[in-house]
């Protein structure tokens, strides 16, 4: 069994010597479902009863996770059929040459920074998603370069935390950007403000329930979380005790999706419904081989590619490859067969794949 598998079978047990206490300052339950009661939703859920949650652990009714520690022992024992060519991989995500930009505040501009890490900054307006800027936990090593360094990069308003899991919520990368951004504001999922607090004890923190928007100051800018099909685990007994889930970013007229971990599903659709003109679809395409373990979590390049075109969106950007190695695939794979996918289908210009730091508003036609 090799590191990677070892790195990320660790990363489901959720191993830890300490045990959080969960505070629930703005969820309230009702019956089966939660919501944050100072919070609107969609226009078009108004009547939503809330979140569905049982016995304190969030669930999606159409996707429940049933991933079991036996499945997790019937993968180790397989094997793995690019075990040989991972040992001499030495695939790297490409950077962009210009990265001048980054710095400049009159420039709009969408850069990926690795992993599901974004930097979006639109209107005057800076956001980033899923910050991880090194490794993401003592075993899960970091492949891609980070584009710029996290001093370089410009004052950041809002703080998207798409899940609890170390690959998207990092401590160490947390408590920098808390101390770079000491005015940001923090937008997760029902139940992570008190996770959050453990490493920006000051901060800013809104949490909310799926179709749920997040009260900002700032009327140019309109948040909304959304259901995906996933699950979180930080710990050892947490298990989807935090909410997980998908942002629409409405800024400056633009609408991007950023799509956080999930397997494929019907709420793709839904989305569309919700948000008939999205601009830019952040969709997950790694971490999905073996695919009967991995399909209840995350999308295969074609799996991603058909939720691009359930969103109705213009553009289709990938993410969550080519930075950490999480599954049986090779980190560059699913970057290669998602281009082979869109090469197929000829949709070369609406499926981007951008070098990180590389403005991907530049990119569009």
């Amino acid at each position: 069994m090799n590191h990677a598998r070892i790195a990320f079978v660790l990363l489901l047990i959720g191993i830890s010597k300490w045990l959080p206490s969960y505070s629930q300052t703005q969820v309230m339950t009702k019956g089966e479902f939660a919501h944050n009661p100072a919070l609107k939703y969609h226009p078009l859920k108004q009547g939503c009863p809330g979140t569905p949650i049982s016995n304190d652990r969030y669930y999606n009714p159409d996707y429940p996770f049933l991933l079991t520690f036996k499945d997790v022992r019937k993968w180790k024992k397989q094997t793995n059929p690019y075990l040989e060519f991972k040992k001499t991989d030495t695939f790297q995500l490409p950077i962009s040459n210009e990265l001048g930009w980054i710095k400049d505040d009159s420039i709009d501009g969408v850069a990926w920074l690795g992993h599901a890490t974004f930097m979006i900054r639109v209107g005057g307006k800076t956001l980033i998603t899923d910050p991880v800027f090194g490794n993401a936990s003592r075993v899960l090593k970091r492949f891609s370069t980070l584009p710029v360094a996290p001093t370089e990069l410009p004052q950041i308003d809002y703080v998207l935390l798409s899940h609890d899991h170390r690959d998207h919520l990092d401590y160490n990368s947390m408590r920098l950007l808390s101390k770079l951004n000491p005015d940001a504001q923090y937008l997760c999922g029902l139940s992570t403000a008190p996770l959050l607090k453990r490493f920006n004890r000051n901060g800013k923190i809104q949490e909310a329930g799926w179709y749920q928007q997040y009260q900002l100051d700032d009327q140019m800018v309109k948040i909304t979380y959304l259901p995906t099909r996933h699950w979180c685990r930080r710990w050892i007994t947490d298990t989807n005790r935090h909410l997980w889930g998908a942002f629409v970013i409405e800024v400056g007229g633009k609408v991007i999706y950023f799509g956080g971990d999930s397997g494929y599903g019907k709420h793709y659709l839904e989305m569309h419904e919700l948000f008939p003109h999205i601009d830019i679809a952040i969709l997950g395409i790694g971490a999905y081989q073996p695919e009967w373990f991995m399909e209840s979590n995350h999308s295969s390049p074609a799996k991603a590619y058909q939720s691009f075109l359930d969103l109705g969106a213009t553009y289709m950007v990938p993410m969550h490859y080519g930075t950490f190695d999480l599954s049986d695939e090779p980190i560059g794979e699913p970057g290669e067969r998602l281009l082979s996918i869109a090469t197929e289908n000829k949709m070369t210009q609406r499926v981007l794949l951008p070098a990180l730091g590389q403005n991907i508003l530049g990119m569009m036609p």
